[in-house]
């Protein structure tokens, strides 16, 4: 019988690395300061081979102590799956990347569990259903030792549901209507959507920054990447990143930033 991988994945952890208690929810207003460390925002769809070369080559290359978190999607329960995830890494460069699952809360609040975020240089958030994450890690350990990651100079990544959960304020569903969750805050002061100009979001997140003012929305296209370094951006790879913000009493804004081009973030 196949063990289970939550099972064999905290036992790793416990083994591979000590522990200290840390542990507290993170902050719910959309406003914050830039992050430390660096973002790689990703919007879904096949990335170029430069976008993960460059997360790759921030994480430490082939020394990386690269964490992947896979739990937006059904198949991180499945251990042959995350073996293929671990396996895709290892082409990518990383020596030895290890996964980091579970669907418990308490598991996500348990010390011996985020152990591992403790010795990480980077994570990644794969895709799937952002609510999945959300409900399983805000306001844990988990989220905590994720911006400890940060604070220490670190870089966290995902693609699709992976960067939807890095806004407090998440786009968790619906279109045009946006059904509101609460991400992890790793970019304060945003709101981030993905697979924005091939599904046709504009208008949702319009409206989630018509509710939340006070935060600027992210619109990122399929195959690009929005890479956060204090407060400037950089767009790269193969479409570009709408920027919504709020404008008085008017209808947000949009504007349109292209592949190639930088934006300073908004840090009202």
């Amino acid at each position: 019988m196949r063990p289970r991988p939550g099972i064999v994945l905290a036992l790793f952890a416990a083994c591979a690395f000590l522990c200290a208690a840390c542990a507290g929810p993170a902050a719910t207003s959309c406003v914050g300061e830039s992050p430390g460390g660096v973002l790689w925002i990703c919007g879904g769809g096949t990335l170029a081979p430069d976008v993960l070369a460059g997360f790759v080559s921030d994480a430490g290359g082939a020394s990386a102590r690269l964490v992947l978190i896979p739990g937006a999607s059904r198949s991180a329960d499945d251990a042959d799956a995350l073996e293929r995830q671990l396996a895709r890494w290892r082409a990518r460069g990383i020596a030895e990347p290890m996964v980091l699952h579970t669907r418990s809360r308490a598991e996500a609040d348990d010390e011996a569990f985020v152990a591992p975020l403790r010795q990480a240089t980077a994570v990644w958030f794969g895709g799937g259903d952002q609510k999945r994450l959300a409900e399983v890690f805000a306001g844990t350990r988990v989220e905590r030792e994720l911006h400890a990651l940060l604070a220490r100079g670190g870089v966290i990544g995902g693609s699709s549901a992976g960067a939807a959960i890095q806004s407090k304020v998440m786009i968790a569903g619906g279109n045009p209507e946006p059904q509101i969750g609460t991400g992890l805050d790793l970019l304060p002061g945003a709101i981030i959507d993905q697979h924005f100009r091939a599904r046709q979001r504009e208008a949702r997140l319009v409206a989630a920054v018509r509710a939340h003012p006070e935060c600027t929305g992210y619109g990122i296209d399929e195959g690009t990447a929005l890479v956060v370094r204090g407060g400037v951006a950089r767009v790269l790879g193969a479409g570009g990143v709408t920027v919504v913000q709020a404008r008085g009493d008017d209808e947000p804004g949009l504007r349109f930033v292209p592949a190639g081009e930088t934006l300073e973030l908004d840090a009202r």
